[in-house]
């Protein structure tokens, strides 16, 4: 043990604190393994995890000027023969093991891993241990001294124990919570694929999320508060009904009007969120921000259904017979939904200049001179 290096209660709460909080901010991870390394004074960590049942790594986390530059040649070889590997899956998960209490100065002296790679690369001593084991997939972590540093012994290796049995609820926390990601990401990318035009609203009537078919349908009115749209009814707005369907809990249909076409909006409400916000994928989600699945604070659903004309399946049979690209099949779709090629861009997110490009491989693939013609033919055919 290093002299002078002594437990400081605050500080280790506190990075115990950050630990926890990373699991929904995962990257945060590497600073808050970094600052535990600069904490006990070591010389940096090594996480990795492996599937045992295809003896391929799953992770792996350096930390350490003195370590990052090995990372590659573990992961190509060395972790084949690493006995740290072995040491950890005998011992129980959470509980810190030193390789000095199993491997002395002559196992060292003879071993490959030791002589060509641990020590040339600075580190003599380790200590870690296990700190996830489930279902056939186990991550260890390794802290390290440097050649020419002690033993992880005496209050340094008490105060590591704290820290490992922390790690492997971190770990087991971590795994759980990269599954909601995971789940709350696809149920997004799902909402997100559907033709059918699909936002998401609070108990206010706020847009929370709205999907790229409900921009496609109501275009620059998805930029601004409430949608600006309004029902049929004096003038009422669209947040007006949803926060009726989110205190009635009582789905509402109306029509509005938009670039001369009719649009049926359906309210329907959704299943609400346990009252203290606090538990589950509602905080997981909300913690992680924008773009990581749909909204724990949403209440009302509301989609937009185009009035019937074209039909997908003669859209699709035409967009076949021309040669179409999935984005030219995607444009006419719009233009035939009376959409602008300017609403289909942003839409979209792409410049104009790429639509006004996409117009022109339509026009030349289809044999119509302009847009006009365009519509008006694929009206016909439907």
């Amino acid at each position: 043990m290093q002299q002078g290096w002594r437990e400081r209660a605050g500080v280790r709460d506190g990075l115990i604190a950050d630990l926890y909080e990373s699991v929904f901010s995962p990257a945060d991870v590497p600073g808050v393994i970094a600052r535990i390394n600069r904490y006990l004074d070591c010389d940096g960590v090594h996480m990795v995890g492996w599937d045992e049942s295809k003896n391929e790594v799953l992770m792996s986390l350096v930390t350490g000027n003195h370590i990052q530059g090995a990372e590659t040649a573990y992961l190509t070889h060395y972790q084949f023969i690493d006995p740290r590997r072995e040491m950890g899956l005998q011992s129980p998960t959470g509980i810190v093991v030193a390789c000095h209490d199993q491997l002395d100065d002559r196992y060292v002296s003879g071993s490959e891993f030791y002589q060509d790679f641990l020590i040339p690369h600075g580190p003599r001593y380790v200590a870690g241990g296990n700190i996830f084991r489930e279902r056939g997939q186990n991550v260890h972590v390794a802290f390290n001294h440097l050649v020419g540093r002690n033993r992880f012994e005496g209050e340094k290796r008490e105060a590591l124990g704290g820290f490992m049995a922390h790690l492997a609820r971190w770990m087991k926390l971590m795994v759980r919570a990269d599954g909601l990601r995971e789940a709350a990401a696809g149920s997004q990318a799902a909402v997100d694929a559907l033709a059918q035009g699909v936002v998401f609203l609070d108990d206010q009537g706020q847009v929370l999320h709205a999907n790229p078919s409900a921009i496609r349908l109501l275009g620059d009115q998805m930029g601004r508060v409430n949608l600006g749209l309004s029902g049929p009814l004096g003038g009422s707005v669209v947040n007006a009904h949803a926060r009726a369907v989110a205190l009635s809990r009582r789905p509402h249909s109306l029509t509005i009007r938009r670039r001369g076409q009719a649009l049926t909006l359906t309210l329907s409400p959704l299943p609400r969120a346990p009252r203290s916000g606090t538990h589950g994928l509602g905080k997981l989600v909300g913690s992680l921000g924008g773009g990581a699945g749909l909204h724990h604070r949403a209440s009302v659903v509301l989609t937009v259904t185009a009035p019937v004309g074209t039909s997908r399946e003669s859209l699709a049979d035409l967009a076949r017979q021309w040669g179409l690209t999935p984005a030219e099949e995607a444009l006419l779709r719009a233009v035939a939904a009376g959409t602008s090629p300017a609403d289909h861009a942003e839409g979209r997110g792409v410049k104009i200049s790429t639509v006004r490009s996409q117009v022109r491989a339509v026009l030349e693939k289809s044999g119509h001179p302009n847009l006009r013609a365009l519509v008006g033919a694929v009206a016909g055919n439907t």
